[in-house]
């Protein structure tokens, strides 16, 4: 009898732990990956970890950055949470439409705002609106302040006011980010398109003083470019030095100033009349002639070409399948600037050009064609409407010809060999749009 009990209660203590295994807390999950690149960890967490269904944008697809983890023992309950919050951090916003999480990239508000040559402009009258919130039952906007947010206002002083400002012509980030370096602290916070700034009375007139100057209206800027291969030989010295003196006959006016044969500032002229001159001569091919305007201190681009399928890097997921990252890349002709104008009136410009095209590739990774650019990247200040010639992308090419007769065996035929010189020199102007 005591041994029938005793299995009975071992058959008891088994019937009891069993649920319990099978209801057990799954094992923690650990990531390391060693500088794999973000669609590959996008890749290997969403298929392999998550088992979600997912769409992965071409601009996320087109990232080139790498990330290194090493994290121990998460709880498989935050894993989502934790991989979605890394993405989020590095650009890539994840959202979840009928079960399909789609990752496409976003633009950080700060590396818009941070363009931060404000440069200056005419005065209009502006209307703004500035409501002390505890007074405005009519501005809903407001609301939008989380309470995270409010806290951090309160917390920079009891007897400070609160108001609201609605910028007219500049974006809530842009005067908040500028506002909270000028006076520290959580002066001003981010309200959809408004701005709350928090402060005592004296000094919140000087907030709103300093953010009334911010909010002046962006001029619109006017930025001409265009890339001329200049064919020559080893007797006529530099492509911009044949280009200034064709120009030098053609106008008969002084040219401007020469630095050290790479750079050529063109006075009394203007863009429209350089790029004739130089059409009309054979010596010069004009392999561009691109304009784009925009608004002062915003980035503009402009891209004529294609984009070619390139691996950018190989790999294995958790599960040991291979994976090839593709990354569509453009070739062309590609410009990128971004204009400032000064307080001068004189108009700063980072620029980065290039004429750019694949070839099949010799040697590096086997399928993947291989990119030959001239690029130039620069900062240049010109007065309104100067044109500046900025050259030094020099190319030789070698190039062999045969002669001989039909009939005659080939070995019989005369080689010769010549190199063919070109220089790129990009012609540049910009001026403020009337």
């Amino acid at each position: 009898m005591d041994k029938r009990g005793c299995a009975m209660k071992r058959l008891l203590m088994i019937c009891l732990l069993v649920p319990l295994l099978a209801f057990a807390a799954p094992a923690p999950v650990s990531f390391d990956f060693a500088a794999v690149s973000l669609v590959t960890f996008a890749q290997a967490t969403f298929k392999s970890i998550l088992g979600r269904d997912y769409v992965i944008s071409p601009d996320v697809v087109a990232m080139d950055r790498k990330i290194t983890i090493s994290v121990k023992k998460i709880d498989v309950s935050e894993v989502p949470d934790f991989v979605e919050s890394l993405l989020k951090a590095q650009g890539i916003r994840v959202t979840e439409r009928g079960g399909v999480y789609f990752l496409d990239a976003y633009k950080v508000s700060l590396d818009q705002v941070v363009q931060d040559e404000l440069g200056t402009s005419s005065k209009k009258d502006q209307s703004k609106k500035v409501a002390y919130i505890a007074d405005a039952d009519d501005v809903g906007p407001a609301r939008e302040v989380d309470s995270r947010q409010m806290r951090e206002i309160n917390r920079v002083d009891a007897d400070a006011d609160s108001v609201m400002y609605v910028p007219q012509n500049r974006t809530a980030e842009f005067v908040v980010l500028v506002l909270n370096s000028a006076f520290g602290g959580h002066v001003a916070q981010a309200a959809g398109s408004q701005v709350v700034l928090t402060a005592r009375k004296e000094r919140l007139k000087k907030i709103v003083a300093l953010a009334d100057v911010l909010d002046r209206p962006a001029r619109l800027v006017d930025v001409s470019a265009s890339f001329v291969e200049v064919s020559k030989n080893s007797s006529q010295g530099r492509g911009i030095s044949l280009i200034a003196s064709v120009l030098g006959a053609k106008f008969g006016v002084s040219l401007g100033s020469v630095n050290s044969g790479s750079a050529l500032s063109l006075k009394n002229t203007n863009f429209e009349l350089v790029i004739d001159a130089l059409n009309n001569d054979g010596r010069f091919k004009q392999v561009s002639n691109s304009r784009v305007v925009g608004d002062e201190n915003e980035r503009m681009s402009l891209t004529v070409g294609d984009e070619t399928p390139t691996i950018s890097s190989t790999g294995k997921d958790n599960s040991g399948n291979a994976i090839q990252n593709v990354v569509y890349r453009p070739s062309g002709v590609i410009l990128d600037v971004l204009p400032k104008v000064l307080g001068s009136g004189k108009i700063s410009l980072a620029i980065d050009g290039q004429i750019s095209s694949f070839q099949a590739t010799v040697t590096g990774v086997s399928g993947s064609p291989t990119l030959v650019k001239r690029q130039v990247k620069t900062s240049v200040t010109l007065a309104d409407g100067e044109v500046l010639l900025i050259g030094g992308l020099n190319d030789t090419k070698a190039l062999e010809s045969t002669s001989g007769l039909a009939f005659l065996p080939a070995s019989w035929s005369a080689k010769s060999g010549s190199k063919l010189q070109t220089d790129l020199v990009l012609i540049l102007s910009a001026k403020v749009a009337q």
